[in-house]
């Protein structure tokens, strides 16, 4: 969104459609050849990319630019939750970023940026309307989630997860732990 119709920016997704949570990611040998040719690498942030340190060791000359920069992360026991994109609200921060940082990287381009990223926060400002209006009305605020992605939804819904199905990408919940699932 941010980029779209600029000339000679391209936005390559690293990541395959199968990927899942970006934490099953792995950086491949193929990745990092792209990324020797990249200007920008985009992330997540939040501890999200644990193969982060070893692109910068490799690639000194690469900029680095953190999408979630500025948003205040939750815990997860010990863990930041990276999963910050799931907030609407969230989401327009790394709009914003992204759209400051390509303008620092690449001036030439900075008002189609900042125009690009403005309507798109106005795409997500209506969406955040339209989905308090749905979502304030609900009688109910208990929520059982399929992933440990939602917490972030949660809190700008004001909803309360009493539930995370799979709390670790792969692992099935036992018949006692959906027995108690279901109860709540």
């Amino acid at each position: 969104n941010i980029t779209e119709g600029i000339d000679g920016v391209e936005v390559v997704n690293m990541t395959k459609p199968q990927t899942g949570c970006l934490h099953d990611y792995q950086l491949t040998t193929e990745d990092m050849k792209k990324l020797e040719k990249a200007n920008a690498f985009v992330v997540n942030g939040g501890g999200m990319e644990s193969f982060l340190d070893k692109v910068i060791q490799q690639q000194k000359k690469l900029q680095i630019v953190d999408a979630s920069e500025g948003i205040p992360l939750l815990m997860d026991g010990d863990e930041p939750n990276p999963h910050v994109w799931v907030s609407v609200t969230n989401s327009i921060v790394p709009v914003k970023n992204l759209s400051r940082r390509l303008a620092e990287l690449d001036p030439k381009h900075a008002d189609a940026y900042e125009k690009n990223a403005s309507a798109y926060v106005d795409k997500l400002e209506a969406l955040k309307t339209e989905m308090r209006a749905e979502l304030d009305t609900l009688p109910q605020r208990d929520i059982v989630t399929f992933h440990e992605a939602f917490p972030y939804f949660a809190q700008e819904f004001n909803l309360h997860i009493v539930s995370v199905v799979e709390r670790e990408p792969g692992t099935e919940p036992s018949p006692r732990e959906l027995e108690e699932t279901v109860a709540q």
